[in-house]
């Protein structure tokens, strides 16, 4: 993702290019420091977002630039140092993402967790739930002006809220439903049944309603909506609250990725395999299909670390790791099995097909690929054990292990 920063301050304009490098994944931020330097820009379509200081030396607020970025249909958040109301409700009229004054190390805080919120429901699908069409439509219109690539599915009904949530399992992650539904089903029979279904970390709710009748909105969080909104809510309300529960599955997801992955090598780990892995296995199983399990061992892994010493030990892991995960499609994923032992789990593929991932894509870029260490090329290589049939996920682990025994007497790969 790339964003482009207009800002005229350059110590504070490298802070945030660096500080948003390095906390976001993927992100790569350019920066220009005045109007004349955007009017020479060749593309601005290579944007997802601009960062914009709105008081230029050369653009001092009202210069165009804004207007000219809107029309360009580029997604603007304001940043700058003015805490002036007329200012801030001025830009807010216009739209903008959000705004952010630039006086602390706590605005670039909220800052990171603004683009991580953005990349998040880029990444995953909201499902509005309102049983008027015309207001489900303008309601769609304008949570993409404040979220502009988030992947927005609509239902007018319990039912068929419910059915999508089934078919988008893992996808939607966040509900936002108004009290009364179409086929005289409501908000607060959806919110129940979401919550029978997906905990807290897996389904965020948001209620929605014209008016709070019977403790509405008391009887909606009871039953586990994560938050409400009133109908009449005004522009930055409506980003606050979306923000504020967002932001909630952001750090859930985030202590997920911190306890199921290994920190050297990105990879997953065993908690991960037997967690993750074993529910997608059953559900490969349930509907007929092969899965592999391809099990690594690093050759003479001890004697390159005696040679090079473990610096360079755990150079040669990220390598293998980073090759491994490079290897494989987005439902597969790999697990550092132990100290120089890895895992991949592949669906929808046999032990054929297994292999041939490991000869082709694996063992070929192993080969051509050295690690560069002090100047010198070194050189690995590894075993591996396949197998595609078993009576359980264990039982298929166990089985890749022991033709990862008989591989290792090779330094091939052995299929079972």
């Amino acid at each position: 993702m790339k964003i482009l920063l207009i800002e005229d301050d350059k110590f504070y304009s490298k802070q945030i290019k660096v500080f948003l490098e390095q906390r976001l994944e993927g992100v790569e931020v350019d920066v220009i420091h005045s109007y004349e330097e955007y009017k020479n820009l060749d593309n601005l379509k290579e944007y997802r977002y601009v960062l914009l200081d709105i008081f230029l030396k050369d653009c001092m607020d009202e210069c165009g630039l804004v207007d000219d970025l809107i029309a360009q249909n580029l997604p603007i958040i304001i940043i700058t140092a003015s805490e002036d109301m007329e200012v801030f409700d001025r830009y807010n009229r216009k739209k903008i993402i959000d705004y952010v004054i630039k006086t602390d190390m706590v605005r670039l805080e909220y800052l990171i967790m603004k683009f991580k919120i953005l990349q998040f429901l880029e990444k995953y699908g909201v499902l509005l739930v309102e049983d008027s069409r015309s207001y489900r439509n303008y309601l769609a219109k304008f949570f993409k002006i404040y979220y502009p690539y988030a992947n927005i599915m609509l239902a007018s009904s319990k039912d068929e809220a419910m059915e999508l949530l089934s078919q988008n399992d893992d996808f939607i992650k966040l509900v936002i439903t108004d009290y009364v539904l179409a086929d005289n089903s409501t908000g607060l029979e959806l919110v129940k049944e979401v919550r029978q279904n997906y905990l807290f970390d897996d389904v965020a709710i948001i209620a929605l309603t014209a008016l709070d009748i019977n403790n509405i909105m008391a009887r909606f969080l009871k039953s586990g909506a994560n938050d409400f909104l009133e109908k009449s809510f005004n522009n930055f309300e409506f980003v606050c609250r979306i923000d504020n529960v967002v932001k909630s599955l952001v750090q859930f997801e985030e202590i997920k990725t911190y306890s199921n992955k290994d920190y050297l090598t990105g990879c997953y780990n065993r908690r991960y395999l037997y967690d993750a892995g074993l529910k997608l296995y059953y559900s490969l199983k349930r509907l007929d299909k092969d899965v592999s399990i391809a099990i690594f061992d690093l050759d003479h892994f001890k004697k390159l670390n005696d040679t090079y010493g473990h610096f360079a030990g755990d150079m040669v892991l990220k390598h293998f790791a980073n090759i491994l995960q490079q290897s494989i499609r987005g439902s597969d994923f790999v697990v550092r099995y132990g100290g120089e032992e890895f895992l991949m789990f592949l669906g929808s593929c046999d032990k054929e097909m297994a292999k041939s991932i490991v000869e082709e894509r694996v063992r070929k870029r192993v080969r051509e690929e050295p690690v560069w260490i002090d100047g010198e090329e070194v050189y690995y290589d590894f075993s591996c054990g396949i197998c595609d049939s078993a009576d359980t996920f264990e039982d298929l682990i166990k089985k890749a292990d022991e033709k990862l025994y008989l591989a290792k007497k090779t330094r091939g790969v052995t299929i079972a």
